[in-house]
């Protein structure tokens, strides 16, 4: 199973997330936690996890992947909402609450044996939905800006590692899995508790909350329609041409929500 070629195409989702990570925390301290979010939101792990479960495996396994990743992400949505409610006691409650409700969310969806995309699709919206709708009502939360800051190379570093390796992680076990703990994982919040971990520790836990609710309005424009362009487009036109063409159809759905925020 790991051969050469799977092992540097495990090395490149690391360098990806390296830099994917990387780019999103020194912008979001840069231009604010708006602007941090929504590049955040965009798709980043299952973009990584389906395009190498396409490469590694097939297009087939691929798409199947899909069917139970919409519902998933909406768990990765309550995720954000829960690590914004219970960091309010501190950056340490915050993330372990929110991982573990996360966890035990996921493990449901398994046990369900979900195979309808149509019904993960609609539970997923409907929960991401609701989550935004009680950031709105239960959480008031800032948006700060950013601010111009000079970095180490010690801190460039730590970013990339720590948040390669969770990348790598979630891809890692969206290949060696089949295609419900594929999807699964390919919606595992690798990108977004890097980001929360890396903000909290340069710009403080109020920062890295304030970027929750940009963040899940940016997945609920982006990755939705993601997914759905990838369970049609990976069968026509290919692993490659098909990860860049939904991209391409959902970068101006990212533009959207940066105006929906920003008004």
């Amino acid at each position: 199973m790991f051969d050469g070629l799977l092992i540097l195409r495990l090395a490149l989702a690391f360098a990806v997330g390296c830099l994917w990570v990387t780019v999103i925390t020194v912008v979001a301290e840069k231009k604010g936690s708006v602007i941090g979010g929504v590049l955040g939101g965009l798709p980043s792990t299952s973009a990584f996890s389906f395009f190498f479960i396409g490469i590694n495996q097939s297009t087939s396994t691929a798409v199947a992947a899909t069917t139970v990743f919409p519902l998933a992400f909406g768990v990765t949505c309550a995720f954000l909402f829960f690590y914004a409610f219970f960091a309010r006691k501190g950056f340490g409650s915050g993330i372990f609450y929110s991982l573990l409700i996360w966890f035990g969310a996921s493990a449901l969806i398994v046990a369900s044996g979900l195979s309808s995309f149509e019904a993960s699709l609609a539970a997923g919206v409907a929960v991401s939905v609701l989550t935004y709708y009680c950031f709105s009502k239960m959480l008031k939360l800032q948006t700060l800006r950013g601010e111009e800051k000079l970095y180490r190379v010690r801190d460039i570093v730590f970013r990339g590692v720590g948040s390669g390796s969770l990348v790598l992680l979630a891809v890692l076990l969206s290949q060696i899995s089949g295609p419900v703990l594929g999807g699964i994982a390919a919606a595992f919040p690798a990108v977004f508790t890097s980001t929360l971990i890396i903000l909290n520790r340069s710009k403080g836990t109020e920062f890295s909350r304030a970027v929750t609710k940009p963040l899940v309005l940016s997945g609920i424009l982006t990755i939705f329609p993601f997914c759905v362009a990838v369970r049609f487009l990976f069968p026509l036109f290919g692993v490659l041409v098909g990860t860049l063409a939904s991209y391409a159809l959902v970068a101006p759905l990212a533009v959207l929500s940066y105006y929906i925020l920003h008004k």
